[in-house]
């Protein structure tokens, strides 16, 4: 019979907290090295889940830099790239 993981609550506060901005298997690692048992990707897929919890979809964006939206020329800069 397979044991299962009992999450703690700040185990379950640090995937909702990072969830958006970490892929699973950053997040996976940094649990495992903090709780010193073994966490992987799939179980915070799994828990995601649980908790309804929904990453974005697609690549993020690449960072330009400096760059401001609201400035006309920089805005056309950043359409032609």
């Amino acid at each position: 019979m397979a044991t299962y993981k009992k999450w703690t609550n700040e185990e379950i506060e640090y995937i909702r907290n990072n969830h958006t901005n970490e892929p699973d298997k950053y997040l996976a690692a940094k649990l495992s090295k903090i709780t010193g048992s073994n966490i992987t990707t799939s179980m915070i897929r799994r828990q995601r889940r649980k908790l309804k919890l929904v990453k974005p979809r697609g690549r993020p964006l690449k960072d330009h830099g400096d760059i401001n939206l609201s400035n006309p020329e920089q805005q056309e800069a950043v359409t032609n790239l």
